[in-house]
């Protein structure tokens, strides 16, 4: 659901970031005003992706488990276990 909202987020930010660097460079009088308003809005999708992916994404798992699967111990199994 995290990435879902990520991804949501990003694309709201690069529509407003589009609307707002052809704003700018409306009244600038710029010629190509859409091309670079397109570049500047996929480039800030890209950045906002990677910056919220690696913020949310960083700490979502602790490392510090291990896992010890199932295992067959004189016909009978014994169940597995994450252990510290």
């Amino acid at each position: 659901m995290r990435r879902y909202l990520i991804i949501f987020l990003a694309v709201v930010f690069s529509v407003g970031l589009f609307f707002l660097t052809r704003y700018i460079l409306n009244k600038l009088t710029k010629n190509n005003q859409i091309f670079y308003s397109t570049l500047v809005s996929v480039i800030g999708f890209c950045v906002f992706v990677l910056f919220a992916f690696l913020y949310l994404e960083i700490d979502s798992y602790d490392p510090s488990y291990y896992y010890q699967p199932p295992t067959l111990i004189d016909g009978k199994v014994k169940d597995g276990n994450f252990s510290k």
